[in-house]
């Protein structure tokens, strides 16, 4: 089952590849309670968008073949009302915002560019410039009815359960959340809370994944440190997960016994180290339905990965259209001389520029630079060198995901 490391884009074709296939449940939830969930099911629009011709504003609905003339006003009509109106010959009516137009009217004009404006009762002289169909929202031209609102896998924002409520949606099908466990590895670990001595270190990695996996809205049950021994590892893999989070024990050190547990476990590689500084002993396997992610122990190289490989692969693993990581367009701060290979930076996003952090001079096993970091940038083989001014593609670590497949790697 051991494989050599795997290009970047190899191991991101590897992940996307070994989501097909997964089971996801769902369940209907009331509209608010699915803000952030992930649609199950794509949903038709009920109701056109608007539901009938109105006016975009407040004035008097009349002909546009009736300019300069002097025309009745028959009636005023406010939004809700549902008495259907005509005009006649030489007729308008005062409307207000939302309202349906009268049968036999074309346009609107705003009370202030007609004498009188709102004030006039019984006549007005229409202005000499009409135009047709002006300030008036035609039915269905926002959304037509029986067309695809929303489709399956779509992320439920604010914005989008606002439009799911202009149809009178109120429960929607959402796919439940990825179960997702986060263990930490090494008998050299303390948790946060515990009294250490000097050659004990704290359990900052489990701190980090789970945080990261939060602020992109995955929420993860901590399941506390595991001892370099089999029984202990092997344990873990049957909790009830979609998804286990382990750090460390996935290179091949003499104390790394995840690999040869999961092995032992009949357990299908996905990954198994990829070609990228910081972070190549990434390790990602797939047992029965649920999936075990390795990452390195070193803090900044698995937090690298997380957010560079393991965020967009959960998003696809829940469903989500959406998983493809979208860069902006940044300018080089600084002038950089790299080697040869394929490495992430980290970098600080400021204004319509990105820095290098330390000048891109930091070790795997450091912390602090994550801390003065905002961003990501991701660089292959062929670019050597960088100069001030240079536009970059720049992964934030807060990225937006689109569905469709773009080239991050600069």
């Amino acid at each position: 089952m051991k494989a050599e490391a795997k290009s970047l884009k190899e191991a991101i074709e590897s992940l996307q590849n070994a989501t097909k296939g997964f089971y996801r449940q769902a369940e209907i939830l009331p509209l608010l309670n699915a803000q952030e969930r992930i649609l199950a099911k794509e949903v038709f629009a009920k109701k056109a968008l608007p539901c009938f011709d109105n006016t975009a504003m407040d004035g008097y609905a009349l002909k546009a073949s009736d300019m300069g003339k002097t025309l009745k006003i028959k009636t005023t009509i406010f939004a809700g009302d549902c008495t259907e109106v005509t005009l006649n010959n030489l007729e308008c009516a005062k409307i207000m915002t939302g309202a349906k137009m009268p049968n036999g009217a074309d346009c609107v004009v705003p009370f202030e560019e007609v004498e009188g404006g709102f004030q006039n009762t019984e006549k007005i002289n229409a202005p000499q410039t009409l135009k047709q169909g002006a300030n008036i929202r035609k039915y269905g031209e926002e959304v037509t009815l029986d067309s695809i609102l929303l489709e399956k896998g779509a992320s439920l924002s604010a914005d989008y359960l606002t439009l799911l409520a202009t149809q009178g949606i109120s429960h929607i099908e959402a796919f439940t959340p990825l179960r997702i466990s986060v263990f930490a590895s090494g008998d050299e670990l303390k948790e946060i809370w515990e009294q250490t001595n000097p050659y004990h270190i704290y359990n900052s990695n489990a701190t980090m994944i789970q945080a990261i996996l939060k602020s992109y809205g995955f929420q993860s049950h901590y399941g506390g440190i595991l001892r370099d021994n089999h029984d202990s590892i092997q344990a873990i893999l049957e909790c009830p997960s979609d998804v286990i989070f382990t750090s460390g024990g996935a290179s091949q050190g003499e104390a790394d016994l995840i690999r040869a547990t999961l092995e032992q476990s009949g357990a299908k590689m996905v990954l198994s180290g990829v070609q990228i500084k910081p972070g190549k002993p990434l390790m990602v396997a797939k047992l029965r339905e649920k999936f075990i992610v390795a990452l390195p122990g070193n803090p900044l190289a698995g937090g690298v990965l997380l957010r560079l490989l393991i965020v967009p692969f959960l998003r696809q693993l829940s469903g989500a259209i959406a998983h493809y990581p979208q860069f902006l367009m940044l300018k080089s701060a600084q002038n950089l001389t790299r080697k040869n290979r394929t490495e992430a930076l980290l970098g600080i996003m400021r204004g319509d520029c990105v820095s290098f952090v330390k000048g891109g001079k930091y070790g795997s096993g450091e912390v602090t630079p994550m801390a003065l970091s905002n961003a990501l940038i991701v660089f292959g083989e062929s670019c050597n060198s960088i100069q001030k001014g240079d536009m970059l593609k720049v992964l934030p670590f807060k990225m937006d995901f689109g569905s469709e497949k773009i080239d991050f790697i600069n």
